[in-house]
């Protein structure tokens, strides 16, 4: 049985982090976008719509729940075959995951706190 479920998650892991990749790169391609967006609007010598604080949210949100699908997969991978070694890759990378989202959270509250004066 044990051997099934070590087959399995050699399966299923792989997926779960290829779907934090293409949440990762849908929150890069969003903020690619409202860039070129904003340098079109600028070449027309128009207002800006919204404001880079925007941009970098949508990016940061992407990154965080990317984040979460990478650590999952980590979790999993670590219950099911468990080693020294593992354990301590995944303790390094909930230690950093979780700073990284502290500062990304923090930044992503003083974006949305900010007023739009910044454009």
């Amino acid at each position: 049985m044990h051997e099934l479920l070590v087959q399995w998650v050699s399966y299923v892991v792989p997926v779960i982090e290829a779907v934090g990749v293409v949440i990762v790169l849908w929150g890069v391609f969003q903020g690619f976008a409202g860039l070129a967006c904003r340098a079109w609007t600028a070449l027309r010598r128009h207002p800006l719509p919204g404001s880079l604080d925007d941009i970098r949210i949508l990016i940061s949100e992407k990154l965080v729940l990317g984040l979460e699908f990478f650590l999952a997969g980590d979790v999993i991978q670590t219950i099911v075959v468990p080693s020294w070694q593992s354990l301590g890759v995944l303790g390094g990378i909930v230690g950093i995951r979780t700073v990284i989202v502290y500062f990304l959270d923090k930044e992503m509250q003083m974006g949305k706190r900010a007023p739009d004066a910044r454009r």
